[in-house]
């Protein structure tokens, strides 16, 4: 038996004046995307007041598949929860489904900057760290967070209840002295840089917090060789630079990635990149 769809095509070539009604094709739509679901029109409706950021009724689904002619925003949403494979909806809780296609199509990854310098200029850390609960960094120096960051800031944010793990490569180790060869830097030029920022984490920030803050504070070294910084912003977004060879780390692109699915994607694969490094940590 044919379709609402399939008949109105066929009018359009086939003989006799019948026109293609484009009302019953849109009712048709939202009736196979909430099909495609397995919803009731009251879990349908729950989706889609998430998706369109307005309030949706289970009286409005039924009348968009049978009387009225739905709003384009509406058929936009339901051609996406159509292309989309299900997530992990829990409480049947509504999710972004254009998030998800963006998603599927970057892989979480929502900015580009050739440079460090460009994109200090465009997402200062101020903006970055603003209201964060959570902030876990692993990388060489860890300027981002030392340097570019307020230690009066900093002490702020873990009094209200931050939680900060930081992870340095070792100052004076195997590994910072191979990237100061290949930098082209003086040796030990970038393991004072580093023991200076672990000074000022623990004697500036850790050092003038009060007790119950202090254990809010956790830091580590690690001497193994040096691929990214991961700055890792409560469980939602991620800032990786790279280390290009014979490249100074301030010349290299930085990837700003956000969270976009339960699991997958390169938001969770730079998280297992800190989790690993966490666990073979040594006491700084």
């Amino acid at each position: 038996m044919m379709g609402a769809q399939e008949a109105a095509v066929v009018s359009m070539y086939g003989p006799g004046p019948r026109q293609l009604d484009l009302g019953d094709v849109a009712r048709n739509q939202v009736a196979a995307a909430r099909a495609a679901r397995g919803m009731s029109e009251e879990e349908f409706a729950q989706l889609l007041d998430g998706l369109l950021g307005w309030p949706v009724k289970a009286g409005f689904v039924a009348a968009w598949e049978t009387t009225t002619t739905p709003p384009g925003d509406v058929l936009v949403a339901c051609e996406l929860i159509v292309r989309q494979s299900p997530p992990d909806l829990g409480n049947r809780q509504a999710f972004d489904a254009a998030a998800q296609v963006m998603g599927d199509r970057f892989v979480d990854l929502e900015a580009v900057y050739p440079t460090r310098s460009e994109f200090q200029a465009k997402l200062p850390t101020s903006n970055l760290l603003e209201g964060a609960k959570e902030i876990r960094a692993c990388g060489l120096s860890l300027n981002m967070l030392c340097q570019t960051y307020s230690d009066v800031r900093l002490r702020e944010l873990v009094e209200q209840g931050t939680r900060l793990r930081c992870l340095f490569l070792k100052p004076y180790g195997h590994f910072i002295r191979e990237r100061e060869q290949e930098e082209g830097y003086p040796e030990n030029r970038l393991s004072d840089l580093t023991a200076m920022n672990l000074m000022i984490l623990r004697e500036h920030v850790a050092g003038r917090v009060s007790a119950e803050a202090q254990e809010r504070i956790e830091i580590g070294v690690y001497d193994e060789p040096i691929r990214f910084n991961v700055l890792l912003i409560d469980t939602e977004l991620c800032v990786a630079q790279t280390y290009l060879p014979q490249a100074r780390g301030v010349d290299s692109p930085t990837f700003v990635i956000r969270k976009r699915r339960p699991s997958g994607g390169l938001y969770s694969s730079f998280e297992q990149v800190f989790s690993a490094m966490w666990e073979r940590r040594e006491p700084a």
